[in-house]
């Protein structure tokens, strides 16, 4: 279970852990050290490091030559994820950027001393982290996914106008992730004022999900939607090959998910936050402090689809029926 602080308590250290750094200014004189933790491989780990490195060569800083990034991985593990944090701290690193919401509150509890640029972040205001894009831990800052009650509303109708009659969706979450019990009371709400059920199974570790699976599918859901989850984020293909066997199409919200077997996402524009991560990154090489650069949370919206997945449940989904998707997976 993520342990929280509250908002002051880790502001005021944070404020004093920003004087003391004093600010960082590197100029030419040495490759930058940076080091990105992601807590697993999931929830579009890959292509969130590829936006990072793409939006810092966009402002004119090259691997190897103007900064060096360490990429390492909790795999799943929270003391690994601490060990991480202390190592990048005893190695001087100059800027750290926690991958995903579980990475970004031990980063921020251990690394006071340190520039923190977050990205793949779900709500940080909920986290404690901020209190608006502008009102933020000194030492921190970062681009955030927030997903609006208007995109579980879009999702839910595609999943209605895929399975026509579908009255039961089944999700995942785990209880003590604040970003995945919101999400799936977010999902139970909006479900509900659409006349549809949703089986919502806690899953607390690893060792949890075989039983956790059989039980979600044992209802007999039309469709699994997926929220935010460090353990079923984790576990996404043991979850998609299970619903494949039940013939149960998965929707979902990231461009991970739709690579690996769901037919449906609305996910936010990652390569836009790598972009908005790349600039805040060259302006606190330049000496630029955390606190004066605001959030960024990436716009959202996009569809995807996986036309390949869909036909093998029997489902037309691709652009000519999804407006506006994108066929991620092709014929």
């Amino acid at each position: 279970m993520i342990f929280r602080s509250t908002y002051l308590t880790v502001l005021g250290f944070a404020c004093l852990g920003w004087l003391a750094l004093g600010g960082v200014t590197f100029g030419q004189q040495r490759p930058a050290k940076l080091v990105l933790i992601r807590y697993n491989e999931a929830a579009d780990a890959a292509s969130g490091e590829l936006a990072i490195k793409a939006g810092l060569l966009k402002v004119g800083l090259e691997d190897g030559a103007d900064y060096e990034m360490k990429v390492t991985s909790a795999q799943n593990d929270l003391p690994t994820l601490f060990n991480l944090i202390d190592a990048a701290i005893s190695d001087k690193a100059d800027v750290l950027i926690p991958l995903q919401s579980m990475t970004l509150q031990p980063t921020v509890q251990k690394a006071k001393n340190l520039p923190i640029v977050f990205h793949l972040v779900s709500d940080p205001i909920l986290l404690g982290i901020a209190k608006s894009d502008t009102d933020h831990l000194d030492n921190v800052t970062g681009a955030y996914i927030q997903t609006q009650p208007s995109e579980f509303d879009m999702l839910l109708g595609q999943v209605r106008a895929s399975l026509v009659g579908a009255k039961k969706v089944a999700t995942l979450f785990v209880p003590g992730e604040i970003i995945s019990s919101s999400q799936k009371d977010i999902l139970t709400r909006r479900a509900k004022q659409l006349q549809m059920e949703v089986n919502a199974v806690p899953v607390d570790t690893v060792s949890d999900l075989p039983n956790a699976i059989q039980a979600m599918l044992s209802g007999k859901p039309d469709a699994i939607v997926m929220v935010e989850g460090s353990v079923p984020n984790g576990a996404f293909g043991a979850i998609v090959a299970a619903a494949d066997r039940a013939k149960v199409p998965v929707f979902g919200f990231t461009a991970h998910q739709v690579r690996n077997g769901a037919v449906f996402a609305i996910v936010p524009d990652v390569g836009r936050g790598g972009e908005a991560v790349g600039e805040m990154i060259k302006k606190i090489l330049d000496g630029t402090s955390p606190k004066n650069l605001p959030l960024y949370r990436m716009p959202s919206g996009l569809k995807l689809v996986n036309s390949k997945a869909a036909r093998k449940l029997g489902l037309d989904l691709s652009p000519d029926t999804v407006k506006g998707a994108i066929d991620i997976v092709g014929p």
